[in-house]
């Protein structure tokens, strides 16, 4: 079997950008990479009409194929023809990541190192250890940027540190979590972009093993609605579950906005719109986008 994905053009805004795993079809649901009934001989993940892919579908893209690789799978990328978008994905670490995951990417005579609004390439991470190594290489790399406010030094890395070790403690993924951290200055105020994903358990199962909650979730979209509760968390811990509350406290604080992508269920939250979850496509694990205006 061959499975070709692409964003659904129906999900498109004016123009051809891919936002989030929710832009795709809504036959993909029924093909999940971590389950051991995937049988995709084939997995084509085709973006090459996309006007834009900004980072929480880029990492889309590397959970789903490296799981998909990993599982046996032939996978290839097809990337953009428009050039400065494959471009930013090249300065995005997007390509090489795919590359270690032996995902084929042709991306002959696209040129172009790390561009200097990448505070951090998509790098692949495991323990708590490798989440804090990546943050103070976060921390280090915002210092010595220039980019945006200076007291959003510190917020940046911080949030950014909550989710990676989220992600490395709760996740139990088979492909390890990826992040990254990027600075856009296009597309309205200056903002910093941090996303972290990984293709585990989510959050639904990972709640689920706290039987205190298990009666109180019945599906992904309420498990995240559960999820960003104060002191809410699968290990039954009392002094646990301040992550994901903490980040969504300071979202709806201040100008910041946050998604949170688990499963078949998706959660948005900024200081002006409603934290009700709703069911979308599938994204097999997590997936959590921090924008943070400049």
């Amino acid at each position: 079997m061959i499975l070709c994905i692409e964003p659904d053009s129906k999900n498109f805004r004016d123009t051809k950008i891919f936002r989030h795993a929710g832009d795709l079809s809504l036959r993909l649901d029924t093909f999940d990479p971590r389950l051991l009934s995937f049988g995709a001989a084939h997995v084509d993940i085709d973006l090459r009409d996309c006007a834009f892919v900004l980072p929480s579908a880029a990492l889309w893209c590397v959970v789903y194929l490296a799981l998909a690789s990993k599982r046996g799978s032939h996978c290839r990328l097809l990337v953009p023809r428009n050039t400065g978008v494959c471009v930013f994905l090249k300065s995005l670490g997007l390509f090489d990541i795919l590359k270690d995951c032996r995902v084929e990417v042709d991306d002959r005579n696209i040129y172009g190192g790390i561009d200097t609004k990448t505070i951090l390439p998509i790098t692949r991470f495991e323990t708590t250890a490798d989440a804090q190594d990546i943050t103070n290489k976060t921390f280090a790399r915002l210092q010595s940027s220039g980019l945006g406010a200076a007291n959003l030094t510190s917020v940046v890395s911080e949030l950014f540190s909550e989710l990676a070790t989220n992600a490395a403690e709760h996740s139990e993924s088979a492909v390890g979590a990826f992040g990254c951290v990027q600075f856009f200055l296009g597309g309205g105020a200056p903002r910093f972009t941090c996303t972290v994903a990984d293709g585990g358990i989510g959050i639904y199962e990972s709640l689920c093993k706290n039987e205190e909650l298990k009666s109180q979730v019945s599906y992904d979209w309420d498990a995240l609605e559960l999820a960003v509760r104060e002191r809410v968390s699968g290990t039954g811990n009392p002094h646990r579950g301040l992550g994901l509350y903490g980040v969504s406290e300071d979202v709806r604080r201040k100008d910041h906005s946050l998604l949170l992508h688990s499963g078949l269920g998706s959660l948005e939250i900024n200081e002006n719109l409603d934290s009700s979850a709703r069911r979308t496509r599938l994204f097999p694990g997590t997936l959590a986008f921090l924008s943070i205006p400049s």
